[in-house]
């Protein structure tokens, strides 16, 4: 029995999680009085003392609260730790997230199942040569870099582990306090919340162990706003995404959600809507475009990625049509893109939607299906037929948007259902099945959100609303953000977008969203103007509108981006 105590406590000091000091204090021992039993068996033998912190970075408190099953066991945490706990990827303190660490010393491993993960671990002989020989950070919140710059020591030896100086100091210096992370600054921190100051607590220790939680400011500027971890809640269906604590935790410190781009060979493989080819009978698609002030050289990119889907996707008819709504642009348009163009008498500039609707009559002679598309942009070869084969694979029952690229649309959708909370009438295909129950779009709605009012009844009566990443459409809307803000046409693009998504909220129940963009709009135009805001025909009934209008968020869904 002596000598397996004597071999306990061996293993014990070899550890480098044990030092016999910060013990003693850490349980009000005097070791000057307890010279004659060493504090090492006081550890070992008295269960008293085993959620007691034996260094900077082993805390047996926190060790045992994460760990249930040691309590019954009967087991010393830091002997388990050393022997087991280590190798098998469990972290020494609040402090360390054992996947986050793993994620650095082997990009991708943070997924792999345990037994993976634990082979990593055992080729260190414990946590100090771990951190030794990588120099990893043990966490989102503590880079070592930004510690070792702090400390004005940036060559620490290689003995030196900086997590464990900033714990032995306290997170101090005679300059007032070490700064340890680019996500927050200690000394904003506890002068903000002189609480702290006063009980004189590690910083970081607090911060992780109770500020986030308690949402207390870690940083002069926003780092995470409350929108983005509204919208990440939302999209995970997990309330512990709303507050930072959590959704660091959830992403590994990382902030980043899954999403899809391009689709990937992984993808197409596991979806099978990715993979699905359309029965013969079902491949046909119209293509509408509806025109208004554009050059000759959009029209010639447009009009040449449509034939060359025709050339390209051999089985599949494929007729498309243009409908000007600019009519002195009718001499130009017709000599590039030929007998394909379609006006009406007396009729300058009808609106999208309404312009889209009268393509749609003329494609919904047959039973096909319909693909809107922006004349600004244009297909990619295959976008066609993978819009068609996913409608196909969805039985006609589906409002399908293409992918836009260069940048996706800001709003969210499910990486795996393909689902999205609205369909955008950039690039969309609407299949004649949804067509005869809901119609086109709603023809009071001049321009903008008349997409998101078809996609809500759609999804009324069942539809689904989805995104397909094999359909790519190049839609490039980036000179957007850097134009002059206050010229005539970026003006009068805020204007409709006031005015349609006015009209949304007052047609679909969001009397709040309502009255916010009427104050706009009449800052935007005067308040003499107020009447050109069209009212809608009927209000939704508030009951039935709830079942799928959101009006929460921003741009009607949650965002893809940090916002």
């Amino acid at each position: 029995m002596l000598n397996e105590k004597l071999a306990e406590m061996a293993l014990l000091r070899e550890s480098g999680l044990f030092d016999a000091g910060y013990l003693a204090r850490a349980i009000g021992v005097d070791l000057t009085k307890a010279a004659s039993v060493p504090v090492e068996f006081m550890y070992l033998e008295s269960r008293d003392y085993w959620g007691a912190s034996t260094s900077a970075l082993f805390d047996g408190r926190y060790y045992l609260d994460t760990n249930p099953d040691l309590v019954a066991s009967d087991v010393n945490p830091l002997l388990h730790y050393v022997t087991h706990g280590f190798f098998e990827g469990r972290a020494p303190c609040v402090l360390f997230d054992m996947d986050y660490i793993l994620e650095q010393i082997q990009p991708g491993s943070s997924a792999w199942e345990l037994e993976r993960k634990r082979e990593q671990f055992r080729r260190f002989r414990g946590l100090r040569h771990m951190l030794q020989c990588t120099d990893v950070d043990p966490g989102p919140f503590f880079e070592n870099a930004v510690y070792r710059q702090s400390e004005g020591q940036p060559a620490m030896s290689s003995e030196d582990i900086p997590i464990e100086r900033y714990l032995n100091v306290r997170g101090r210096c005679e300059a007032g306090y070490l700064e340890c992370s680019s996500l927050a600054s200690m000394a904003y921190y506890m002068s903000n919340n002189l609480d702290l100051e006063q009980a004189n607590v590690v910083p970081l220790l607090h911060l992780i162990q109770y500020g986030l939680t308690e949402g207390r400011r870690f940083a002069p500027d926003e780092r995470v706003s409350v929108a983005f971890l509204r919208n990440s809640a939302h999209l995970s269906g997990n309330d512990a995404f709303r507050n930072v604590k959590g959704f660091l935790a959830h992403t590994r410190g990382t902030g980043r959600i899954a999403g899809p781009a391009w689709p990937t060979p992984y993808a197409r493989d596991s979806l099978p809507s990715l993979r699905h080819r359309a029965h013969e009978r079902r491949r046909d698609a119209f293509v509408g475009v509806v025109l208004y002030n554009n050059s000759e050289e959009e029209l010639r990119r447009l009009d040449a990625s449509l034939r060359n889907e025709v050339r390209i996707n051999d089985g599949y008819r494929i007729d498309w049509m243009y409908y000007v709504n600019d009519p002195d642009n009718l001499p130009r348009y017709r000599k590039v893109l030929g007998d394909r163009v379609v006006f009406d008498e007396g009729r300058a500039n009808i609106g999208f939607g309404r312009a889209h609707n009268e393509l749609m009559a003329r494609c919904f002679d047959t039973d096909r299906l319909y693909i809107g598309a922006n004349p600004d942009g244009y297909f990619t070869p295959g976008c066609i037929k993978a819009l068609v084969d996913f409608s196909d694979f969805h039985g006609d029952q589906a409002l399908i948007e293409a992918s836009a690229a260069p940048i996706d649309h800001p709003k969210w959708h499910d990486p795996v259902t393909l689902d999205t909370a609205w369909v955008s009438g950039a690039c969309f295909a609407l299949p004649y099945k949804l067509w005869s129950q809901v119609g086109g779009f709603d023809e009071k709605i001049h321009m903008y959100c008349e997409d998101v009012d078809l996609s809500w009844r759609v999804r009324l009566i069942g539809g689904y609303l989805k995104v397909c990443p094999a359909a790519r459409f190049v839609h490039d809307v980036t000179p957007r953000f850097i134009g002059d803000k206050a010229s005539t046409t970026e003006r009068s693009r805020q204007q409709s977008m006031l005015a349609g998504g006015y009209y949304l909220a007052r047609k679909w129940g969001g009397d709040e969203q309502a009255q916010r963009l009427r104050e706009e709009f009449g800052r935007l135009v005067g308040r003499d103007n107020l009447h050109l805001l069209e009212e809608p025909v009927f209000e939704m009934d508030r009951k039935i509108a709830r079942k799928v209008a959101d009006f929460s968020l921003p741009r009607f869904a949650p965002s893809r981006f940090w916002n």
